[in-house]
């Protein structure tokens, strides 16, 4: 009888044993299977090099994190808040890696607030970047306008027959009004209203050859043209 408890303790010992190891073995490779999985690499393209590694650093966070908890939202929403950025894609790369690939925003206009140079971009953002590209032609906008007067106004001279890249200055004004400067230096004042016929207007005027000492055409009255060299 003793003999035989000792066999069970025996047994039971033996058992206790193959589980310890078993479930030591179980937890040596979960660990490594989730180290696998750990992100160790972020690759960023798209964009000059520069603002490539500036994203990247915003996105160090994720280093270390399973690549298959990774909260998408959480990436989107700190994209999302990087004016430059037009559009872009989010991939994971199995086991560690994830890739962003960026698609930079047009740069249509500067603009100056707090005497701080700005670019307003096509996905209708203002844009402050790190450095000031080298050669800039955009035109200028002055005064404290509204993204969205300035792309009411762009669309509408868009959309008609004028040339939008002769504009070299646009100036805003607290009446909602505007007047544009072309690059000839001739400086055009529109009406707050009807804005459409004053550009199909201006461009018929332009095409007649204003003379040259006429520095002003002045379109806010209806049905009027008035020229001036002031």
């Amino acid at each position: 009888m003793l003999q035989s408890i000792d066999k069970k303790r025996s047994i039971f010992f033996y058992i206790l044993i193959l589980f310890f190891l078993s479930t030591t073995s179980n937890i040596s490779l979960n660990h490594r299977a989730s180290s696998l999985l750990q992100v160790n690499k972020i690759e960023v393209s798209g964009l000059d090099n520069d603002l490539n590694t500036i994203i990247k650093k915003k996105l160090e966070y994720i280093i270390g994190k399973n690549i298959f908890l990774l909260n998408n939202r959480d990436i989107e929403n700190k994209l999302n808040n990087i004016d430059y950025i037009h559009n872009y894609t989010v991939s994971r790369s199995f086991p560690s890696k994830i890739t962003i690939k960026l698609k930079k925003t047009k740069l249509i206009a500067i603009t100056y607030r707090d005497n701080k140079l700005l670019y307003v971009g096509s996905n209708k953002k203002i844009i402050f970047l790190p450095q000031k590209k080298p050669g800039d032609t955009l035109p200028i906008i002055f005064g404290n306008f509204s993204n969205n007067e300035f792309f009411k106004l762009r669309h509408i001279i868009s959309g008609s027959e004028f040339d939008i890249n002769k504009i070299k200055e646009y100036y805003y004004f607290p009446s909602k009004r505007w007047d544009i400067k072309l690059n000839n230096e001739i400086l055009v004042k529109l009406p707050i209203e009807n804005i459409n016929n004053s550009i199909n207007i201006l461009n018929k005027v332009l095409k007649e050859n204003v003379r040259k000492q006429n520095k002003v055409v002045d379109l806010r009255v209806p049905n009027q043209i008035i020229f001036s060299n002031e």
